[in-house]
This record gives C-alpha cells, sequence and structure tokens, in this order.
C-alpha cells in the first residue's frame, strides 16, 4: 500500500472507531497522531533497509508485530506520560497500517508474503529496493491500476474527512500563519 493509501484506510477506521466508541467525528490532535501511525512502519523499515542497508527489508522490524506492538506500547505509554491524548489514535493508525500490508497478500492466496508479521522468527525475502530513497521510489512509480485506485480511494477519504469537518485544517494553518507572522523573510 502507498503512503496515501495507507492514511487513507486508517482515516476510515479511526473515524469508524471513534464515531462508535465517542459518537463523534475524529478531533485535532487526534487526527496528527493517526496520520504518523498510518505512516511510521514505513518510516522505519524502509530506510534503515533501501537506504542504509541495516534491515532485510523494507517490511521487517517495524512492520512485525513482535517489534511493532513495543514501538506502538512504547509510543502509547510516552504520550500518556506527558499527559497527552494520541496513543489510541497512533495505535489504530500502525495496526492499520499493517494490516493494509496484509490485504493483498491474503486477497491473492499468497501467504508465505505474511512472513514479515512474525520477523525475525520468520525469514523475509533480501529487499530488491536497496540504495533506494523512498522519495525516488514515490516518484518514480508506475500508474499501475493499483495506484490509480488508491489514489482513487484516497480522494474519497479526503471527502469524508472534510465531511468530518476536517479536523486538524484549521489548526494547522493557524501555526502556519502565527510562524508566517513571527518570521516575514
Amino acid at each position: 500500500m502507498w503512503p496515501w493509501g495507507h492514511l487513507a484506510f486508517g482515516y476510515v477506521v479511526y473515524s469508524l472507531v471513534s464515531r462508535v466508541a465517542r459518537r463523534r467525528a475524529p478531533a485535532w490532535p487526534a487526527v496528527a497522531f493517526l496520520a504518523l501511525g498510518t505512516q511510521m512502519p514505513d518510516l522505519v523499515d524502509k530506510p534503515l533497509a533501501w537506504t542504509l542497508s541495516i534491515l532485510p527489508n523494507g517490511r521487517s522490524f517495524a512492520h512485525s508485530l513482535i517489534f511493532g506492538t513495543l514501538i506502538a506500547v512504547s509510543i502509547v505509554v510516552l504520550l500518556r506520560r506527558l499527559d497527552v491524548r494520541g496513543g489510541l489514535p497512533f495505535a489504530v493508525g500502525y495496526y492499520s497500517h499493517l494490516v493494509g500490508d496484509v490485504v493483498i497478500p491474503v486477497s491473492n492466496g499468497d501467504f508465505a508474503d505474511l512472513a514479515f508479521l512474525l520477523w525475525p522468527v520468520l525469514p523475509v525475502p533480501q529487499d530488491h529496493h536497496s540504495s533506494v530513497s523512498i522519495l525516488r521510489y514515490i516518484l518514480t512509480a508506475d500508474l499501475t491500476s493499483r495506484y490509480l485506485l488508491e489514489m482513487g480511494l484516497a480522494g474519497l477519504v479526503g471527502l469524508w474527512w472534510l465531511v468530518d469537518g476536517a479536523p486538524g485544517a484549521a489548526e494547522l494553518w493557524r501555526a502556519v500563519r502565527r510562524r508566517v507572522r513571527r518570521h516575514p523573510n
């Protein structure tokens, strides 16, 4: 799944959780922690595998349920200690990323491709993207039907976000305006 696909999928899951559990749309800063959670496994694994060649695969350490759970729980505990509300949205985003990466292999019956969920207990194949930055990978992507489908779904979820009141947009806009006023040049 592409970054926008993970973000869209995570937003749908969290919006539904928020509406069922709290009977309201997601709010700020929850959506910021959700967004971070939806990207975290790739932000850890892809650079460590593709750019630094420390990990065997772009889906290994942070995509593993073993280490991923340690990462998610650590962030949740840290946020609680800092008295910042954001642990649940971060965890929902994190685990929605893992679910998103499981959907295609399961739908294709490629269950061996799920080994990353139990890495390092199960081995993962050596990645063929070594020495490739995430940005270059995204910028050189082929416009496949799956790529375009994810873009379209992300657009639809963007509309859902607008219907939810665009949580976070006003806060980000105010922060940018304050910054620009402080530093006009």
